[in-house]
């Protein structure tokens, strides 16, 4: 029986001991790759807007740099949300995000702190941009 190509579901896991490294999924290494040259993309731009003077820019590019690094490793959490919503399981769907995201964020604790420094950077340069600081 073939899938309805309404219903599009994201590769299982392969089941494995727990505790065991999961080999990630061809999806999740194209979003790990993308994110990752797209932040080293943005980290040059804001070296060449520190060079120009531009700080605002350059903070600002920073913190974008920072979020899609900090991005990298959410595509498990995605692929949950994913499964739930081709499953329907409505009444199991907070129980596994929460376990989901516990679990990421017990496996890389750096996330939060680059996110929240991403953020804190996108800020500092919407200030300087309209108060014209720059």
């Amino acid at each position: 029986m073939t899938p309805s190509p309404n219903r599009i579901r994201p590769p299982a896991r392969p089941p494995g001991k727990p505790g065991a490294p999961v080999q990630p999924t061809p999806g999740e290494r194209i979003w790990r790759n993308s994110f990752f040259y797209f932040s080293a993309l943005m980290g040059a731009l804001a070296l060449v807007d520190f060079s120009a003077g531009r700080v605002a820019q350059g903070l600002g590019d920073a913190g974008i740099a920072c979020l899609m690094l900090s991005l990298m490793t959410q595509f498990p959490f995605v692929r949950a949300v994913l499964e739930m919503g081709s499953d329907g399981a409505a009444d199991k769907s907070g129980e596994t995000l929460q376990r989901e995201a516990e679990r990421l964020r017990a496996e890389n604790p750096w996330v939060e702190r680059l996110s929240s420094l991403g953020w804190v950077l996108l800020l500092c340069s919407l200030f300087l941009r309209v108060t014209g600081l720059e």
